[in-house]
Formats: structure tokens, C-alpha cells, sequence
């Protein structure tokens, strides 16, 4: 799977990474990527060689780096969901566990489940609790490192008729137009007008 937070920080950081770790060839390949442009023979045999190795060695340096605080936030964060039963974690906190969130930092974690609603603290997060009676038919992803659940982005959308959040609604509608079926299969059943709405993206916590 493409990591689009990771090169989206190496397309954000241009005067950095070239030449000094891509020369120009190398990051236009990047870009393209990131813009899901098609590539060409000899652009498939740059990215499936040393750039594969400089882009894996890139994401282990940045997992790492990860704040230890926010880990254990999390690991708190999965603790607590693990009482309560079924849930899945939606909005944007899905987009971004997704790969589609590199510009924002979600204020609030939305997170439907069949037991609690209102909102509980845990460290610097806020989980905003919506109660429902199923969510069996939902489509989800657990993450293999905290055990999360994630709405998947086609579930994302499908949530906000229950959650009510337009702002996600927005953020979802540009991703799909931008990154078409690597976004959502189905993408074309959701877009609508709202594509070319301006956001502001101080709302997300940028």
C-alpha cells in the first residue's frame, strides 16, 4: 500500500530531499504518485528499485520517531474500546489512519458503537461516543500494531448520515475526487457538489 502521509512530507520538504536523497527524476516519480498520475515503464523501474529501499528506510525513521506520549495515549485508547464492545472509529481520524490525513489533526476521535454516548478524555484526545444499534454490517480494518478498528474510507461517508459531520463530508468528497478508485471503488457514488467547496482546515486542528 502507497504511504501518501509519507510522501506528501517528502514533497513538503522539496529543499531537503533533493539532491541530497532524490535527485529530481526521482522526485517528480514522488509527485506523480502522490497525484495518482499513471507512471511510464522507466518511472515503474525507479520506483520499484533504490527509491523503494530510501522510501521503506524514510518510514521506519519516521515511525520511530513517533512521540513515546502519543503511543501510550493510544494503547490507553485501545484499552478502553476493548470494554465496550463492537465500535469502529470513523471521520477523520479514519482518514487519516487511512493515509489520507497528512494536513490535519483531528481535535475530536468519532467512534460508533452499540453501548456509551457522549464524549471521555484520555490524555490529550477527546473520543466523541455515538451510540447505534449495529454496526455488524460495517466495514472495517483493524490496525496491526494498536488493534484499533477503522472505518474503511467507503464506511467513512456512509457514517456521516449518523454522525452529521459536514466537515468530513467535504474532506472525504476532495479526497475521492482527487484519488479516485485508490480512494474509494465507489467513489463516484458519493461525489457531489460539495468537491469544490473551500475548506479551512484550522477546524481540523492545523
Amino acid at each position: 500500500m502507497v504511504d501518501l502521509n509519507l510522501l506528501q512530507n517528502i514533497v513538503e520538504h522539496e529543499n531537503l530531499v533533493v539532491p541530497t536523497l532524490f535527485k529530481p527524476v526521482q522526485f517528480n516519480i514522488i509527485k506523480k504518485v502522490l497525484s495518482n498520475k499513471k507512471l511510464n515503464e522507466n518511472e515503474k523501474r525507479y520506483y520499484r528499485g533504490k527509491m523503494r529501499e530510501k522510501l521503506a528506510a524514510l518510514k521506519l525513521i519516521f515511525g520511530e520517531s513517533n512521540n513515546s506520549n502519543e503511543i501510550r495515549v493510544f494503547d490507553e485508547i485501545a484499552f478502553f474500546l476493548q470494554q465496550i464492545g463492537s465500535y469502529q472509529i470513523t471521520g477523520l481520524s479514519a482518514l487519516k489512519h487511512n493515509g489520507y490525513g497528512w494536513y490535519y489533526a483531528p481535535k475530536i476521535i468519532e467512534v460508533l458503537n452499540t453501548k456509551l454516548e457522549g464524549k471521555i478524555i484520555i490524555g490529550n484526545k477527546t473520543l466523541k461516543l455515538i451510540r447505534i444499534k449495529s454496526i455488524t454490517k460495517s466495514k472495517t480494518l483493524r490496525d496491526k500494531d494498536d488493534g484499533l478498528i477503522y472505518a474503511t474510507n467507503e464506511q467513512i461517508i456512509k457514517d456521516v448520515s449518523i454522525t452529521k459531520n459536514k466537515y468530513v463530508k467535504q474532506i472525504w468528497t476532495q479526497m475521492a475526487t482527487r484519488y479516485k478508485q485508490l480512494f474509494a471503488k465507489n467513489y463516484l457514488n458519493y461525489v457531489s457538489e460539495q468537491q469544490d467547496k473551500q475548506i479551512d482546515y484550522a477546524i481540523y486542528g492545523v
